[in-house]
């Protein structure tokens, strides 16, 4: 377990870590890494349902989650690395426009970063068991070599998800850097699927054509990038972590801890992708809704909140159906196949009727309790106890309980805490 957590800690870093090409354009609070990474697993699920001849989902949704995993110990080594003036003006110039170099330069370079880049994923996964330390490597190793059609498919829809991303920011105005996205795309994108895709972006962004589908979709979902969790903001944590980042660690944690169980686990990993989606319209609500004064909300944060059963249902309820409501209005658009699947795996997380979703909806706990663990590493004062006593309350899984040690074991200091609980 402590290999596992180490796992856990070090692809949690990608959740802080700005994408390169948005730092050097001078984007204010770029995208993170793990905030792409969510979309492009998403996108990448829906589009890819559209191919035929079909493509393996499952494996679709691994090599996304996979595909970034590198820039942990790298960074993120863009096309431009090594190329750019140190004049920011110039550098933005050279950054409007899709990098073009000769072919024997080309090849050089991208034998370099890809060898930076596999010793990275090695050190990454090197503690964790051969068979799963070998399925991260052959993810990635399809996603960089495109030696499968769903690692080419991921790769393109990777750089979809980044134009996208670039016109979110700067719209279809001229002389901005996403012309340099869309050569981009255009070099590389020939699977049908994202090309009718492509059509559609283009349509909405320079031909003003009201948003549908599959679009509207991932445009709504791409605002949990930036929508901090609220438990974080009550607690005042500075830069706290945002809703696209804990589904990030929350899909990586489910995928690598259900492999010790029973468990379907391309459910496991699509209701940890959908878990949190409802919250672009429902707002992100915590246990301490309505509870908290105005007066004295340090003092009622310091522990778990206790309700009598009758209460707890009818809090659950009522942040039940409003979540239900802001799911069917985020999914209305999508394909009605598509709709009743991700419907049927947000309400099994809720109700934790099935093995799967009761299992997903404490891995999320779970995951939550690791940030709060590292928010308290740093600052002391951070009201630990309340998650202590939350997860005596919500976790019963032995393979998460055993983790939930290891945690413990690295981040509590044990006397002043049991002190404390006690």
């Amino acid at each position: 377990m402590q290999d596992i957590l180490n796992f856990l800690l070090e692809i949690g870093k990608l959740k802080k870590m700005p994408r390169t090409g948005w730092v050097w354009l001078g984007i204010k609070n770029p995208e993170t890494i793990g905030q792409h990474i969510f979309r492009v697993a998403v996108m990448n699920w829906i589009l890819a349902q559209k191919v035929r001849p079909k493509l393996n989902l499952k494996k679709i949704i691994k090599i996304s989650l996979v595909h970034d995993l590198c820039e942990v110990f790298v960074g993120d080594m863009t096309p431009y690395w090594g190329l750019l003036p140190k004049d920011i003006k110039k550098r933005r110039e050279v950054l409007k426009r899709w990098i073009r170099l000769p072919l024997k330069m080309k090849k050089k370079r991208d034998s370099v970063k890809f060898k930076k880049e596999k010793d990275s994923i090695q050190k990454l996964t090197k503690f964790l068991k051969p068979n799963l330390k070998k399925e991260i490597m052959n993810c990635w190793l399809e996603y960089e070599r495109m030696v499968t059609r769903e690692g080419k498919f991921v790769k393109q829809g990777d750089k979809v998800e980044t134009l996208l991303q670039a016109l979110e920011y700067w719209g279809s105005k001229p002389n901005t850097p996403v012309i340099g996205w869309w050569e981009e795309v255009e070099d590389m994108v020939d699977n049908q699927v994202l090309i009718n895709f492509l059509d559609k972006i283009e349509k909405n962004f320079y031909g003003k054509k009201k948003v549908d589908g599959e679009l509207k979709f991932l445009l709504e979902i791409g605002k949990l990038k930036t929508m901090p969790r609220t438990g974080w903001v009550l607690r005042n944590v500075k830069n706290p972590e945002t809703i696209a980042e804990h589904i990030f660690l929350l899909t990586i944690a489910s995928w690598i801890l259900g492999q010790k169980k029973r468990l379907n686990l391309e459910k496991l990993i699509k209701m940890s992708l959908v878990y949190e989606i409802c919250e672009v319209y429902a707002g992100d609500t915590t246990p301490y809704d309505g509870i908290v004064p105005n007066n004295n909300a340090k003092k009622t944060l310091e522990r778990w909140p206790r309700f009598l059963q009758k209460e707890k249902e009818k809090r659950f309820f009522k942040d039940y159906g409003k979540e239900r409501e802001a799911l069917k209005k985020i999914i209305s658009e999508l394909p009605i196949s598509l709709k009743k699947e991700i419907f049927e795996f947000w309400n099994d997380c809720k109700k934790r009727q099935m093995p799967e979703g009761k299992f997903v909806n404490q891995v999320y706990w779970l995951v939550t309790y690791l940030q709060a663990l590292q928010y308290f590493k740093q600052n002391r004062k951070f009201p630990i106890l309340a998650w202590y006593e939350q997860m005596r309350e919500f976790i019963d899984d032995q393979t998460l309980l055993e983790l939930m040690e290891e945690m413990e074991k690295k981040f509590l200091p044990k006397k002043l805490f049991f002190d404390r609980a006690n």
